[in-house]
């Protein structure tokens, strides 16, 4: 089974300097990442508000999402990417029509 992980939240600094951040440490922990079942990790921005942030990823396993989300140094990177708690949901795929 397939988990998809979205991450919706308010960038603390503008654009430029969250994006250096965000690509500086996703650079670090991408090999850990994919090691704990991280299959895909993509960014969206509002072009009405580029302070606007969604992620989304594919995981395949829970397991490895609860390891790698609630270790100190992704909680940490939260505080610092996130103006606030974002909102972290996981979902399941479904058999229901999809194109």
């Amino acid at each position: 089974m397939k988990y998809t992980v979205t991450i919706r939240g308010k960038l603390r600094d503008q654009p430029a300097a969250a994006k250096k951040y965000h690509d500086d440490v996703t650079g670090a922990t991408k090999d850990a990442a994919r090691k704990a079942g991280d299959l895909t990790h993509a960014v969206y921005l509002d072009p009405n508000d580029p302070r606007a942030f969604f992620g989304v990823d594919t995981w395949s396993s829970l397991e490895g999402i609860q390891g790698f989300a609630g270790s100190p140094q992704i909680r940490e990177f939260f505080g610092k990417l996130f103006d606030g708690e974002p909102e972290v949901h996981v979902w399941v795929d479904s058999d229901w029509n999809q194109w």
